[in-house]
């Protein structure tokens, strides 16, 4: 049979975005179940000992993923292979091969308890990859800072019914000022470059809009009042957490219509 002289159409860059989204979906979905059948082996006495050496293998599979993607990068680097428009390159192999040793690691030491809170970071961090590539850029910032801002609250929360851990809450308000300022001050900064950046000789324009300055400087000092009402008055915390994921909402509508 003669071959086929029609050579394969490349893929485009709307393909291989949607083809990445839905890979880290799939990842994350994929992890979720892993965490929910390690949980229940750990759970029962009967079936501990299974459930450890599940988490020591998953181990040892994210070092050799950690190997294997530096081994990809090096040969990426060096120009043996191509890491353009590639699912399995280098970068992607280590990002979820050093997730994996750290929710792993997490496991062992801590036991079932960390698993809780990864059931939450996983799909998030699924979502969080959708809209750093579906929407603007200052949209995927005001996320970040909602998100960090619950996590924030949610720790203070914690510290409140705790007396043993009540300074964490000052902490966390701390953590909240901190990034504020520095949130702040590199919009300045950027306001000042009008959105342009020179990064490894390359110029990278962020194509912020016009509104983009003013609300990200509005919503870090928003979100670190929040959490300073969550420390100052720990019965208004659940509050202070449903407000954030309002102000997160109201803005997630205003720049999905702009999209349209």
């Amino acid at each position: 049979m003669a071959k086929s002289n029609v050579s394969k159409k490349p893929i485009s860059e709307e393909e291989y975005t949607t083809n990445k989204v839905l890979t880290v979906f799939s990842v994350c979905l994929l992890g979720v179940l892993v965490l929910m059948f390690v949980q229940r082996q750990l759970d029962y006495a009967s079936t501990w000992r299974t459930g450890m050496m599940t988490v020591r293998a998953l181990l040892g599979l994210g070092i050799v993923g950690v190997l294997w993607g530096l081994w990809l990068l090096v040969s990426e680097r060096t120009g043996k292979r191509t890491a353009a428009r590639r699912i399995v390159c280098g970068r992607h192999v280590l990002i979820v091969s050093i997730v994996l040793i750290a929710c792993m690691t997490a496991v062992y030491y801590l036991g079932t308890q960390p698993i809780k809170g990864l059931y939450v970071v996983l799909p998030a961090l699924a979502v969080y990859y959708l809209v750093y590539h579906s929407y603007a850029p200052e949209f995927f910032l005001i996320a970040v800072d909602a998100g960090v801002a619950a996590g924030l609250i949610w720790v203070a929360h914690r510290a409140a019914l705790s007396a043993s851990y009540g300074s964490m809450a000052y902490a966390a308000l701390g953590a909240a000022v901190v990034l504020a300022i520095a949130q702040i001050a590199c919009v300045y900064g950027l306001r000042g470059k009008k959105g342009v950046l020179q990064r490894s000789g390359k110029t990278v324009d962020l194509h912020l809009s016009r509104n983009a300055y003013r609300m990200l400087t509005v919503t870090p000092v928003v979100m670190a009042v929040l959490v300073a009402v969550a420390v100052l008055m720990p019965t208004a915390a659940l509050a202070a957490m449903g407000i954030a994921a309002a102000y997160l909402f109201i803005t997630a509508v205003y720049y999905t219509v702009k999209l349209m």
